[in-house]
Formats: structure tokens, C-alpha cells, sequence
């Protein structure tokens, strides 16, 4: 019987908020301040085609070689993945898109097949990206808000509340400050790449820049709005993870 399928809700690295009900597996990686809890809808929403999973390795629970913060990291999460017998989708947004990228690199490299690979809300990993936020915690989520959008409301009238979520979110935006792509082989896995029209994080050329990862096919789409997707834009996204 596939392990997948009979395995708990909850273990280290991956966790899943429904009962199985499709052979195929998403992975889904967390943007930088995510909590598991953004991917339960997805759960009802994509259950006739995926058994939806959340990555939950966090970086700052990575405790690798301080000039390669990333390897520990990506060397946990993908342990974490391995039991996954069934076709495997990985899909991850802004910070999760590099995570889910890398996570592919180290399934590959260990001989795990990858039945697709989508991104969205990243330039590609090569590329320079600069993170210019301020280091206090309740100033931080404020200017998360202001330019990435998706901060809750109460956050933002909530100074106790906002220290403690922007103190987890810095240590998120470390990773991505931390993040230097290694030159290596292509992946050799259909890509999807995905960015609001609106996004200020993201460029035409830095996401076309993607395709030089991957020697399978390739697909740039463009969704309207910002950073984040709202739930319309959300199920667009999601008609692209076949």
C-alpha cells in the first residue's frame, strides 16, 4: 500500500490538514512569515487531484555551517519528502519558491522523479535580489504591508501581537537575505512560473530568467494583482499545477 496514503496527518517536515484522497502529492512551501494554515483551503479545493502537504522545516531551525545556512535546511526538508511515494508536485511562493526549488535540486540529486515544479512571487534564484527591511519587528510588518501586502489587519493595530509575528518573519526574510544560488545541472522537470502583473517583487526578465533551470518544459504565466493572490486569482494558480 503507497506510504503516502497511510501515514500521519503530522510528522517532522510535512504535515496535511485532510484524509487522503488522490494517489498524486503537492507539496506546498511556505512565503516568508507563512503559516501552514494559508494552504488548509487547498485541501477541500484540490482534493480530487492532489493530497495536499505543507513543508514546515523552518529556516531558522536549520542549524547548517553559518556560510551555508541553506544546505542543513535543504537536506531536512527533503528528508522529510522522501516517503512520499506517489507523483510529487512542489509548488512554493516568494520564499517558498526558492525552498521548493532547492528541495527539487536535492530530490533529484538523490534520484527522487519530480512531477512538476511551480513558482510564483520570486525572480529566478540565480539572480542578485535585495531585501531592504527594518530589523525592529512591529516596523517590519508594517513595511511588509505596505509593499508585499498580505499582512492581517489586527497585526497592524496589535503592537504585542505584530512583535511577535514580525520576530518570526525576520528570521524568514534572513533566509532569503542568506539564499546564494550554487551553479549545478538543470532540473529536468516541467517548470511553472507565476507572478501577479502588479508584483513589486517580481520582473519580466527575472522570471523568464527561470528557464534556464530546467531542460523540461517551461511556462511563464501572469495573473492580475499584487504579491499575493487573492482567492479568485488562487484558483487560476492552481488550474496550473497539471
Amino acid at each position: 500500500m503507497n506510504q503516502a496514503r497511510t501515514s500521519p496527518s503530522t510528522r517532522p517536515g510535512v504535515h496535511r490538514f485532510a484524509e487522503p484522497t488522490a494517489e498524486a502529492d503537492l507539496v506546498c512551501f511556505l512565503h516568508a512569515g507563512g503559516l501552514p494554515t494559508a494552504y488548509r483551503p487547498w485541501a477541500a479545493e484540490l482534493g480530487d487531484r492532489f493530497t495536499v502537504w505543507v513543508a514546515t522545516v523552518r529556516h531558522q531551525k536549520a542549524t547548517g555551517a553559518a556560510s551555508d545556512p541553506w544546505s542543513d535546511y535543504v537536506r531536512q526538508q527533503t528528508d522529510a519528502l522522501e516517503d512520499l511515494d506517489g507523483p510529487l508536485t512542489l509548488y512554493g511562493h516568494s520564499l517558498g519558491a526558492l525552498s521548493a526549488y532547492e528541495t527539487a535540486r536535492e530530490l533529484r540529486r538523490r534520484g527522487r522523479e519530480v512531477t512538476r515544479l511551480v513558482v510564483s512571487g520570486a525572480d529566478a534564484p540565480h539572480l542578485p535580489r535585495k531585501v531592504d527591511l527594518p530589523t525592529d519587528p512591529v516596523a517590519l510588518v508594517h513595511a511588509v504591508a505596505d509593499y508585499y501586502g498580505g499582512i492581517p489587519e489586527v497585526l497592524l493595530h496589535d503592537e504585542e501581537l505584530a512583535r511577535a509575528f514580525g520576530e518570526e518573519m525576520r528570521t524568514d526574510f534572513a533566509a532569503v537575505s542568506a539564499y546564494t544560488w550554487r551553479p549545478g545541472p538543470p532540473l529536468d522537470v516541467p517548470l511553472t512560473v507565476v507572478g501577479g502583473t502588479d508584483d513589486p517583487v517580481v520582473t519580466d526578465e527575472g522570471l523568464r530568467a527561470w528557464q534556464q533551470h530546467t531542460t523540461g518544459p517551461f511556462r511563464l504565466e501572469r495573473l492580475p494583482g499584487g504579491h499575493f493572490f487573492t482567492d479568485t486569482q488562487r484558483r487560476a494558480l492552481q488550474d496550473l499545477l497539471d
